[in-house]
């Protein structure tokens, strides 16, 4: 490493001292908030389960009816099966069980199901005869909890999550329609370049199309930001003065790329200079070496944040995805 190269830990430690979190917050529909980061906890409204439920297809029983050193024969509640979401109103006695599939809610005093796999049934004209072998079963099992996933009142989610597919279902599946989470991050992007061209437009001699543009768009906005696209700008002062002052009236961050290397214009500098303090770094990463970090100032009293990537389209991905985690 070069003695005036700026090793990468140390530049990442001065950047995350100078940014500040983003604290405006809005609510969102549910399905419109995959990658959002929640801006408060989420509340459970009730309990996950709401009741305790059958974890199998089979028969509910009192627990205590079981017998450990011999079989255990009950009579099953004739022609009744306790499907999910209708519940049992009937009692089922002592020495009595009743016919239960997956998800239904326990019928009251029962605690125990046994799985249908596990139980010799015998029908006559009374209905139907049920034996367990000793020891099969023990009381209390196969059977879900009221609150045993998530307790009402109890946070589902925390502030600072990102929500992710499955989140989205936890919180479908406890009724919450909204969100609130914290704005998107606004990130203005341009290339600068008089050799640059834009999809579309003729290539003349000594001329390329821009990619560092599309590329970064697409890290930016697979990071859930709010991208602003503002296009090229040519290597002149009247076009980079419009354009900063584009980004600046909108963005919390300005993106570009091209314009940090040894050999660009003086100006550049000079006008990044007069709206902040930006410093150019040498960064001791291959590709990515020159890079510019630091505050510039609107007239109305924004500040928005400069990263300012190489040209090259290696080192302006690479670069863009190493500070994009900071």
């Amino acid at each position: 490493m070069a003695g005036d190269e700026l090793p990468v830990a140390e530049a990442r430690v001065r950047i995350h001292a100078a940014l500040q979190p983003i604290t405006d917050q809005e609510t969102l529909a549910l399905r419109q908030s995959l990658g959002r980061v929640l801006a408060a906890d989420v509340i459970s409204p009730i309990a996950v389960p709401a009741h305790d439920n059958s974890a199998m297809d089979g028969y509910a029983l009192h627990g205590a009816d079981l017998l450990a050193d011999a079989p255990t024969v009950l009579r099953a509640l004739p022609g009744v099966t306790v499907f999910a979401g209708t519940p049992l109103a009937q009692p089922v006695g002592r020495g009595q069980c009743v016919r239960i599939m997956t998800g239904a809610v326990m019928p009251e005093g029962l605690d125990t199901v046994v799985p249908i796999e596990l139980c010799q049934v015998a029908a006559d004209a009374a209905g139907d005869t049920v034996t367990l072998k000793p020891g099969v079963l023990k009381p209390g099992e196969n059977r879900r909890k009221r609150g045993e996933d998530l307790a009402l009142g109890q946070p589902a989610l925390r502030a600072g999550h990102v929500l992710r597919p499955a989140d989205l279902g936890l919180l479908a599946s406890l009724g919450v329609a909204e969100l609130q989470v914290f704005r998107r991050l606004k990130v203005a992007l341009f290339s600068t370049g008089n050799e640059l061209r834009t999809l579309g437009q003729p290539l003349e001699e000594g001329c390329i199309y821009d990619s560092n543009r599309f590329s970064l768009m697409g890290a930016l906005e697979r990071l859930g930001l709010e991208v602003l696209d503002l296009g090229l700008v040519a290597d002149d002062p009247v076009a980079l003065n419009a354009t900063l002052d584009a980004a600046l009236a909108q963005a919390d961050v300005v993106l570009t790329s091209g314009g940090v290397s040894m050999g660009d214009a003086d100006y550049t500098r000079d006008l990044l200079a007069a709206r902040g303090e930006v410093g150019f770094w040498k960064v001791a990463m291959r590709p990515g070496r020159p890079f510019a970090f630091g505050p510039l100032h609107a007239a109305a009293g924004r500040t928005a944040w400069l990263f300012a990537l190489p040209g090259n389209p290696v080192a302006a991905l690479k670069a863009g995805s190493r500070w994009a985690h900071v």
